[in-house]
């Protein structure tokens, strides 16, 4: 019934253009006419894909070399193709950066005379006190993509905010233009009248205080008719949109849920401090290196007869194998300032004779960088405490400021229920006098009165309903 009223009495009122323009018309075109929206975009946009490309797992890294040598002197018969480098690795993305590289170097005389040496080797480190800092990176990926989202969120709702502080401004406006036209049209009515009924004189004290208050208000109507048509430019500019007034709406439920883990701002918090932990983690890591190191090399040469004759020529009659093998083996284990190592090597030529050698070595290294270590470390230490003392304080304020928006709601449903119960009471007040005027028992004037008091009430009303949208915008950034 309230709403049936409501809608009546919006008909009655020729300020409410059939063209009035709605939120959603406004809101939308705003988004679509600012360029603050679309750099807000755009570096949206370009945050994602910097994320992504953070976001990229590590890959197998293959490499290749070649190199080549067709001649080397003017004796072309003697020559031959040397390719001195002929190399294939690559690096797999484990903890243990295990690399395979394959070689095969080999050299082609253009008499047919052939050498080759093929080889293969892998090594591979065994961290026993590995820390993988991709938990740093991905944790820092997932901080950075909340704050994108959020802030790219806030921009929006924040430029919503401010657009209907726009609306709300105008709606203002018009409210006191049309009081102080209300007034005006009354005082005048008033200072004829006294000189009608002869209550007054031009020269009297009551007629010329009067016509001071009168001149007063037709100055501040000046004022805010000027500010109108300033707030209007300023509306078209932002919306693309001529003002005719506002449409009716409804402002969405306002609930807030309070999140046991708070909003993103909390969250981003505690993923500091556990950024923070995990940077002690890994200096404690590198501050007490334990690995072992393993390295396998397997190689062997192969040549023909004409290679052979070719070596024998060049060598005055010394020459190796036709082919050999060689295989080796070597482990380092490196412990703080100390490297401990064996090497063992394995060869064998085309007459299967074999030739072993093990070879040990080691080393140590002052560090001279233990006291700065030390001291980074404790500064690390500190940035965990301040970071998690700043997660608790975000904490606080979320839960603060959760307080203080539950107030606010509860507020501007008391203000709004007390506007339409206002707005319906001066509905009624108006219906009543318009009854009393058709027989007799009030003047014009006092239904004039009436429907300016139930237009203004309306006012507030819009006015009202927008501080619940702004309201609810807030609590959409609170609750990003």
């Amino acid at each position: 019934m309230k709403k049936l009223r409501l809608l009546i009495f919006l008909m009655l009122f020729a300020s409410v253009s059939i063209f009035a323009l709605s939120i959603e018309d406004i809101l939308k075109s705003a988004y679509s006419a600012s360029y603050t929206v679309k750099n807000a975009e755009l570096t949206h946009d370009n945050s994602i894909l910097l994320l992504e490309e953070n976001d990229l797992e590590d890959k197998a890294i293959w490499s290749f070399d070649i190199s080549v040598t067709p001649f080397d002197s003017r004796d072309f018969i003697s020559e031959s193709l040397d390719v001195t480098t002929l190399n294939a690795s690559v690096a797999l993305p484990n903890s243990g950066n295990t690399t395979i590289t394959l070689s095969s170097p080999f050299d082609a005389g253009y008499d047919g005379a052939f050498l080759i040496r093929p080889g293969i080797e892998v090594s591979h480190k065994f961290d026993f006190n590995y820390f993988d800092d991709d938990l740093i990176s991905d944790l820092d990926n997932a901080k950075n993509r909340i704050a994108t989202e959020r802030t790219y969120l806030n921009a929006i709702y924040s430029f919503y905010k401010t657009t209907l502080s726009q609306v709300q401004t105008l709606l203002t406006l018009e409210k006191n233009i049309k009081s102080l036209e209300h007034d005006i049209d009354n005082a005048e009515t008033d200072l004829n009248n006294m000189l009608i009924l002869k209550t007054a004189n031009e020269e009297s004290i009551s007629y010329k205080r009067e016509k001071m208050a009168l001149e007063k208000n037709k100055r501040s109507l000046s004022n805010y008719l000027d500010q109108y048509e300033k707030a209007k430019e300023q509306f078209l500019a932002s919306t693309d949109l001529e003002w005719n007034g506002l449409e009716d709406f409804n402002v969405p439920t306002l609930k807030l849920n309070e999140l046991e883990s708070g909003n993103s701002l909390v969250v981003e918090s505690g993923m500091e401090a556990e950024i923070a932990l995990l940077n002690i983690e890994e200096k404690e890591s590198e501050m007490n290196p334990f690995a072992l190191n393993l390295i396998g090399d397997v190689s062997s040469v192969y040549r023909n007869d004409k290679n052979i004759d070719r070596t024998l020529d060049e060598n005055n009659g010394a020459v190796d194998a036709n082919s050999s093998f060689d295989a080796s083996i070597a482990a380092e284990l490196e412990i703080s300032s100390w490297k401990i190592g064996t090497v063992f090597n394995s060869h064998f030529d085309d007459g299967f004779d074999f030739t072993p050698s093990l070879s040990f070595y080691g080393s140590w290294t002052s560090n001279n960088e233990k006291e700065k270590d030390r001291l980074e470390l404790e500064r690390l230490r500190n940035t965990a405490i301040k970071e998690q003392n700043e997660y608790l304080d975000e904490m606080t304020s979320y839960k603060s400021e959760s307080m203080s928006l539950q107030n606010r709601i509860l507020s501007y449903e008391f203000d709004l229920e007390n506007a339409l119960d206002n707005e319906e009471y001066l509905y009624s007040v108006y219906e009543s006098e318009k009854e009393y005027y058709k027989n007799g028992l009030v003047r014009k004037r006092d239904v004039d009165d009436a429907l300016f008091n139930a237009e203004s009430a309306h006012y507030d009303s819009l006015i009202t309903y927008i501080d619940g949208l702004i309201l609810y915008f807030d609590i959409l950034i609170f609750s990003l």
